[in-house]
């Protein structure tokens, strides 16, 4: 387990180096922002990674990193939670036959979100695609935005913590 760790860290700091190396903390917090509007492709965790691995070696502060990394990605999420509330629903419902969306799959949603929301937003955190479209989806599905903004971002700084942590840590674990 420990080596599937290790590799994916490396893996992570590998992809994301030129980025944070360029574009530094700014990097970051667009990346950051971006993904967690939506945006499936951007790199998160791989700049979370790269900012804790970096900080560790004295690039920039670990005190701002992480910080900024956890209010990028919540801002990002609250931003997209806000667009679902005003779009998603009624959107899903008036269009989603045009991409496969049922109003029998919009209600089950809602129901996973009454019964299951925080949990969701939590674990929803770790898993791609779920991180980046948590928002929408849960602003669709109408849970409230003060559970949400609250789940949300305890997932979010467990996220950054991991990630960011483990970036730290292994930058501490090599020697010079």
């Amino acid at each position: 387990m420990s080596h599937w760790f290790l590799a994916t860290l490396a893996h992570l700091i590998h992809i994301a180096t030129p980025v944070m190396h360029r574009y530094g903390l700014w990097g970051l917090v667009v990346i950051l922002f971006i993904e967690n509007m939506g945006v499936v492709f951007a790199p998160g965790e791989a700049v979370v990674v790269t900012a804790g691995f970096l900080a560790a070696k004295g690039a920039f502060g670990i005190a701002e990193a992480l910080p900024l990394a956890l209010l990028a990605s919540v801002l990002g999420a609250y931003v997209a939670y806000g667009l679902g509330t005003r779009y998603g629903h009624a959107g899903l419902l008036r269009y989603g036959k045009y991409i496969g969306v049922k109003p029998v799959m919009v209600e089950r949603v809602h129901e996973l979100f009454r019964r299951y929301g925080a949990v969701i937003v939590i674990v929803g955190r770790y898993i791609v695609p779920l991180r980046q479209l948590q928002g929408y989806i849960a602003g669709s599905a109408e849970m409230g935005f003060r559970p949400f903004a609250i789940w949300s971002a305890i997932g979010a700084a467990l996220w950054v913590g991991t990630w960011g942590g483990g970036g730290w840590w292994l930058a501490q674990s090599i020697p010079g």
